[in-house]
């Protein structure tokens, strides 16, 4: 799974998740005082839920904007809302619904059509002792992963942000990373690559030798 979070790591420029991360973290606030300004019990729920996918959506799409990557809104089908989806070099990323765990999304119709182009990266392998990495020319979906605190917890803040690779059939992860987590492992390879490039120092010899002058002798 590191080479397909490689991969994600060379379509993507670093600024993006970081930016996304705040955006999320500034939806999920912002969803939280609409919802409480415009909204009444018992219907609040309800609307936080929709205050929140509007206000993710729209941060999802302004960071890929900012970050000078290609970004669309099409049409579900069958006609019935909209999705936002943000391509990096053939890496997708969409967004999952916003839940109270980090399990597989809602098998919405979209979703399934998107995680269908990974059914080639996770094909059953017959000698288990052998890595077969996934060919760099396939196309990979990932979906950016929020959930939220539950009744107890600070409805205001995300409880976790990440992205994650789906199976083809969206039963499971193939692997889920957190934003601090990714936004690390770019840190540690930009300071990797620049160990790399430095150059070896070396000291050179500077002393100049001198003859010791004997004392004159009468």
């Amino acid at each position: 799974m590191v080479n397909l979070i490689t991969r994600i790591m060379n379509a993507y420029p670093v600024g993006f998740f970081r930016v996304l991360s705040e955006y999320i973290d500034a939806g999920f606030a912002e969803a939280w005082t609409l919802a409480n300004r415009h909204a009444e019990e018992p219907e609040r729920l309800n609307m936080l839920g929709q205050f929140r996918h509007s206000r993710c959506e729209a941060g999802f799409r302004r960071a890929a904007q900012e970050a000078g990557l290609t970004v669309t809104a099409p049409h579900t089908q069958p006609l019935g809302g909209r999705y936002s989806i943000v391509c990096g070099s053939d890496v997708y990323i969409v967004r999952s619904n916003i839940q109270k765990h980090c399990g597989p999304p809602r098998a919405s119709g979209f979703r399934k059509n998107w995680a269908s182009i990974n059914a080639s990266l996770f094909e059953t392998q017959g000698d288990l002792f052998k890595c077969v990495p996934p060919s760099p020319d396939q196309q990979l979906c990932t979906m950016l992963v929020t959930t939220a605190n539950t009744c107890r917890g600070d409805q205001s803040v995300p409880a976790f942000v990440g992205i994650g690779i789906p199976s083809s059939t969206l039963s499971v992860w193939k692997t889920l990373i957190s934003l601090p987590d990714l936004l690390a492992r770019y840190h540690d390879a930009d300071t990797a690559t620049r160990k790399t490039g430095e150059m070896a120092v070396t000291l050179k010899d500077v002393a100049v030798p001198r003859l010791k002058m004997k004392p004159n002798q009468e």
